[in-house]
C-alpha cells in the first residue's frame, strides 16, 4: 500500500487557526490538500497561520497551493501569516518570487518581547 509523503494538521492555538504542513508539498499534495486547506481558509475570519517548519520538500505546485490559500484567506477576511520552513523551502519561495506576498513569522507562537516565563 502506498503511503502519502505529506500530511496536514489543523488546530487552534492562541486564538489562531493553524494549518501545519508536514512532508513533501508537491503536485499530489496540492491536489489532495488544496480543497481542505481552502475550506479552512474560507471558514476562518480571524488569524490564520500556515506552519511550514515540518515541510521537507516544496516545488512549484506547493508554491501555487500557498498562493491559493492566501487568495482564499484574503477573500474571506482572514489574516494569513506563514511560519518559515527550512532553508530549502525558503529558497524555493524566494526563487519563485513570492516571498513578498506573505507575512512571515520566524516561529510560532511568536514570543512576546519582555514576557517572563511562568
Amino acid at each position: 500500500m502506498y503511503e502519502l509523503a505529506f500530511t496536514m494538521r489543523e488546530r487552534v492555538t492562541g486564538g489562531a487557526v493553524v494549518m501545519e504542513l508536514v512532508g513533501e508539498i508537491d503536485i499530489l499534495a496540492e491536489q489532495t490538500l488544496g480543497p481542505r486547506m481552502e475550506g479552512v481558509a474560507s471558514r476562518c475570519r480571524g488569524e490564520l497561520v500556515l506552519d511550514l517548519r515540518a515541510v521537507t520538500f516544496l516545488d512549484a505546485s506547493g508554491v501555487r497551493l500557498l498562493l491559493r490559500v492566501r487568495a482564499r484567506a484574503a477573500r474571506c477576511g482572514a489574516r494569513l501569516r506563514v511560519v518559515r520552513g527550512g532553508a530549502m523551502v525558503s529558497k524555493v519561495v524566494r526563487i519563485a518570487g513570492v516571498e513578498a506576498a506573505f507575512v512571515w513569522l520566524e516561529e510560532f507562537p511568536p514570543t512576546v518581547v519582555g514576557s517572563v516565563p511562568a
